[in-house]
């Protein structure tokens, strides 16, 4: 076991940070806030690394692939519906998402 330093899950936290006042800050623009929340989605990757080269196991990478898969599927179909909506509407305003609703 390797000795645990917490300055490693200081980047995770900071980035984490980030994303929450990006999101926080820029609430009119749907591509910034999905940029925002992949990035959450990288510091939970980067925290769950961490944890796996310190605890010497591979539960951690598992996870991570997980939540990169995840990543992957929730980007490609809100970048799907964020085509569709700008072709409709012209603009990627969140106050226009309510012209999706069915």
């Amino acid at each position: 076991m390797r000795i645990m330093s917490y300055t490693f899950y200081l980047l995770p936290f900071i980035l984490f940070t980030l994303s929450i006042i990006g999101i926080v800050i820029n609430r009119t623009n749907i591509l910034l806030v999905l940029i925002c929340f992949e990035m959450m989605l990288l510091s939970i990757i980067l925290l769950f690394l961490f944890g796996t080269y310190f605890l010497n196991n591979d539960i951690g990478q598992l996870g991570s692939i997980f939540i990169m898969t995840v990543a992957a599927s929730e980007s490609a179909i809100g970048l799907s519906i964020l085509i569709g909506f700008s072709k409709i509407k012209g603009s990627v305003a969140i106050r226009f998402l309510n012209l999706l609703k069915g």
